[in-house]
């Protein structure tokens, strides 16, 4: 299990913690996200940098809704005059949904990774399907989801996966999936989202994802922010390990319409 823990002035915790006020998103076809970057550094017998950038954004209407996010993650030590490069990795993600009813909505998704300390070029994952709002108050908000969905891993160099050598690997899979946000008290809020691809043709593997994050309100676009996420894969390239766990605090800054 790969563990990084990551603090700073400005974290962008945005597609943890979320930007709105409450929990149900504003119908009003307005922009509005939060994020922020985040630089730590240390000197001595071990010199280390990290450097964190975040941000997810939504437009919501009564029909519709949008969802665009991304982040980057960079750092490095030295230590007896060795450089190793710790992180380097970026992600993009977006998601349509359209409403069939005030609870029945369907969906599409696509989401874009890169993480060169284990030579993935790019992975693309599409998914689309149904999802369904249990609960959507401005305090809680609960969703599930269920589809369909298609994975393609590309490495800059051949890696083994399950036995097999190549430096291409996809899979058709199920997808599924929950979320929730919940306005715990007038400053303090807390989201949490998992999504989960069993693959079912392909070398089969089993990709996941888990984020989750508390928020205290500073101030009307500042955030006290902290967040876990979890990245599965129950089939890594050899030589890696199936969990990427990272945990991050700092302050995120909104942005867009009030």
């Amino acid at each position: 299990m790969n563990i990084t823990f990551f603090k700073g002035s400005l974290l962008a915790l945005a597609c943890l913690c979320g930007a709105a006020a409450m929990a149900q998103a504003k119908t009003d076809g307005l922009w509005r996200g939060a994020g922020g970057a985040a630089l730590s550094a240390t000197s001595g017998n071990t010199r280390t940098s990290s450097l964190l950038i975040n941000a997810e954004a939504a437009r919501a209407t009564a029909a519709d809704k949008v969802t665009l996010g991304g982040t980057v993650n960079y750092a490095k030590s030295k230590t007896g005059g060795v450089n190793q490069t710790t992180a380097n990795k970026w992600a993009g993600n977006g998601q349509y949904d359209y409403n069939l009813s005030p609870r029945l909505f369907v969906f599409g998704k696509l989401g874009l990774e890169s993480d060169k300390l284990v030579d993935l070029d790019l992975r693309t994952a599409v998914a689309g399907g149904l999802g369904y709002k249990l609960i959507s108050t401005e305090q809680t908000t609960v969703e599930v989801f269920g589809g369909l969905g298609y994975t393609s891993d590309k490495y800059g160099i051949a890696r083994t996966i399950a036995g097999k050598t190549d430096t291409t690997f996809s899979r058709a899979s199920v997808y599924l999936g929950e979320a929730s946000s919940h306005q715990l008290s007038p400053t303090v809020s807390f989201k949490q989202r998992l999504d989960l691809y069993p693959g079912v043709s392909g070398d089969k593997a089993v990709l996941a994802k888990f984020s989750a994050g508390l928020a205290v309100a500073m101030s009307s676009t500042l955030n006290l922010t902290v967040g876990l996420t979890n990245a599965y894969n129950s089939k890594p390239p050899a030589g890696t390990k199936s969990n990427d766990v990272g945990l991050f605090t700092g302050v995120n800054v909104k942005f867009g319409a009030v």
